[in-house]
């Protein structure tokens, strides 16, 4: 069953993220998700939903109605926290200074539009449809918020380019991202 993320998920979405998806946010840390989540409820451009079955989190997607400077606006919703855990990091990571400045120059803060942030599922549950089915609860939230296409970006190692490519996503172009090369998906949505 999919549904809108609820206070008593994040723990486990930010898990999960942390386990399942790549990437210069899981290395913050469990805390630094689960903030990242809860933030993300006061974000009215931006949503999460999960699918659960008997009571357990078994994929989730989360979207941004429009991308620009989002990372400011959730940090701005805790901004003594947040600078706790990234000071914490930078600290103990003192050699990540570099990535996290340019975390802050990934396209999607500086551009407008609609983005499909992220998505996962467990990986014991993968190939039964869940993925397309979150997939498609994303295209329906966009198309109701008046939103006509949306862009996601994944490292071109992942299988996740694939999935996408059968979503009948476009490739529109790669980049180099944190020293890996990603690349940024549309997807169109048919009125």
């Amino acid at each position: 069953m999919i549904r809108r993320i609820e206070s008593g998920d994040i723990g486990k979405v930010a898990v999960m993220h942390r386990v399942e998806l790549s990437g210069f946010l899981p290395e913050l840390g469990q805390k630094f998700l689960e903030m990242f989540y809860k933030s993300s409820l006061k974000v009215p451009e931006m949503f999460t939903f999960v699918d659960c079955e008997g009571g357990k989190v078994t994929g989730f997607v989360s979207g941004v109605t429009a991308a620009r400077e989002l990372n400011k606006r959730i940090i701005f919703e805790q901004p003594v926290q947040f600078g706790f855990i990234l000071l914490k990091y930078l600290i103990t990571h003192p050699y990540s200074a570099g990535k996290f400045i340019k975390i802050l120059s990934y396209p999607g803060f500086k551009e407008p539009g609609a983005e499909l942030l992220t998505l996962a599922v467990d990986k014991d549950r993968r190939l039964r449809g869940i993925g397309r089915k979150l997939f498609e609860r994303t295209v329906a939230e966009f198309k109701k918020r008046g939103i006509n296409k949306f862009k996601i970006s994944a490292y071109a190692r992942l299988d996740a380019n694939k999935f996408y490519e059968k979503m009948d996503c476009r490739l529109l172009s790669s980049f180099d991202f944190l020293g890996e090369k990603m690349n940024y998906f549309e997807y169109k949505i048919t009125p």
